[in-house]
């Protein structure tokens, strides 16, 4: 038996050359590439699957989160600017809800099919140019400069060259592939889930339960022996009948499943999927409210928390997320608490203070060593315990805004060299929030709710 196979040598077709080329059509990636054609540069976005949205549209999430942080009284924004505009849009389609108070945070519940229409709709109005459908297999580098990338679509093998390049594709492909430095380790890295949606539901039951009543319900179900890994997640009712849910937690022995193994991340989607009949049974039997629950829709994609996170120039800390880091570089603010899924039924959470948020820096998304390469999104260089804040949708469709900015105003040059004063001038023209908060005048009533 051969242990490898020699391939031949073969030539690749340029088909385009673009100023700006965005790798990944999720929340960082179609905020990047809608924010620089916006500005003017002729821009091309790539995605692997046949739809843009990432994340948001392939796991049946059901949630957004990272839109604001929360005292007492007021839910306040801490992301705007190109997310704003998103939600308006799905807000015009009936398909947003609140914000919704739970735990110490607040959440906007969403439709996660409007997100594939609307993503359409701002790429398309924008102008950027768009290939589904297509996997990035390689990169072209000129010395330490990455200028372009090789890709496999259904038609075969073909190239594009760009003077930057952004990388949104989630997992640090692109970064990987152009030799930039990266930290990963299956042993430590966040579990994914398997979401998906029960139909059948008595909603007004459903969320009129406490956190630690459902848990109890769901003890109970392990008490009667059905193995449920985790007995606490996140439960939201955008429609009457319908409940989404972010409750299973997918492990091989005491360790994540390894995204970036392929024999792995297989076996981590049967093994997701076969959770949801063992889940359907403990809440048909056990929770009031769900007796005529039924699976209504299942994510067509395991979600997948962390994999690579690069070495950039900036690499974020716990100690920025905890004390409120201030950057003179910062385009974009978080306030999502530090949210990490172990091994056990239990989510670890690390709480801001009330009211607060801290800042990211442009470095973080600049790999160290690779040149005319940005790395936006839940990739970007931050330490393991920094991530499990950061890598939620918001934050990624705000790093990807500034990325997208950057880029443009880049044109031709450096962009080490941007003058990020301009840089963050045009993001709040935009409507991004980059530093101070407005103020409570300005926060958004929530509605109470208290999913699992």
């Amino acid at each position: 038996m051969m242990s490898t196979i020699t391939e031949a040598a073969r030539q690749t077709p340029v088909r385009k050359h673009v100023d700006v080329l965005v790798v990944g059509g999720g929340s960082a990636g179609l905020a990047a590439a809608t924010s620089a054609a916006r500005l003017g540069a002729d821009v091309l976005l790539v995605e692997k699957n046949g739809y843009l949205g990432g994340t948001l549209a392939m796991v049946t999430l059901g949630s957004i989160c990272g839109l604001y942080t929360v005292t007492e009284a007021d839910v306040i924004p801490v992301v705007k600017g190109f997310a704003g505009e998103l939600i308006e849009r799905m807000n015009g389609l009936g398909a947003v809800k609140g914000p919704m108070r739970w735990l110490e945070t607040a959440s906007l519940l969403y439709d996660p099919t409007a997100i594939k229409l609307v993503a359409d709709d701002m790429v398309t109005e924008a102008g950027v140019q768009v290939v589904l459908h297509s996997l990035a297999v390689g990169v072209v580098k000129d010395g330490a400069r990455i200028t372009g990338v090789i890709f496999e679509g259904r038609d075969g093998r073909w190239g594009c060259t760009a003077t930057t390049v952004i990388d949104c594709t989630g997992d640090a492909n692109i970064a990987s592939l152009a030799g930039a430095g990266f930290e990963h380790d299956p042993s430590v890295i966040q579990a994914p889930t398997t979401m998906f949606r029960f139909g059948g539901v008595d909603t007004e039951r459903a969320t009129a339960m406490t956190r630690d009543e459902l848990r109890n319900h769901l003890e109970k179900a392990v008490a009667a022996g059905l193995p449920l890994p985790r007995t606490a997640g996140g439960m939201f009712s955008l429609r009457e009948g319908a409940m989404h849910l972010n409750i299973t937690r997918v492990l091989r022995g005491n360790r994540s499943p390894d995204p970036l193994d392929t024999e792995e991340v297989t076996s981590a989607e049967i093994d997701g999927r076969r959770q949801l009949k063992m889940y359907l049974e403990a809440f048909r039997r056990f929770v009031p409210g769900y007796e005529n629950a039924f699976i209504a829709d299942i994510g067509s994609e395991i979600g997948v928390r962390e994999s690579r996170r690069i070495r950039g120039d900036y690499w974020l800390t716990l100690d920025d997320v905890l004390n409120e880091a201030r950057f003179t570089d910062s385009i974009a603010c978080s306030a999502w608490p530090v949210e990490e899924h172990g091994a056990g039924r239990a989510t670890k959470w690390v709480f801001l203070k009330p009211g607060t948020f801290y800042e990211l820096p442009f470095r973080m998304m600049l790999p160290v060593g690779i040149d005319g390469l940005l790395v936006a999104g839940r990739c970007s260089s931050a330490s393991h315990d920094a991530h499990a804040s950061m890598r939620i949708a918001a934050v990624c469709m705000a790093l990807g805004e500034a990325a997208g900015v950057a880029a443009a105003q880049a044109g031709k040059g450096d962009i080490r060299k941007i003058d990020i004063g301009a840089l963050r001038r045009q993001l709040e023209k935009q409507g991004a929030i980059v530093g101070p908060l407005p103020g409570s005048s300005s926060s958004t009533k929530a509605e109470q709710v208290t999913p699992a």
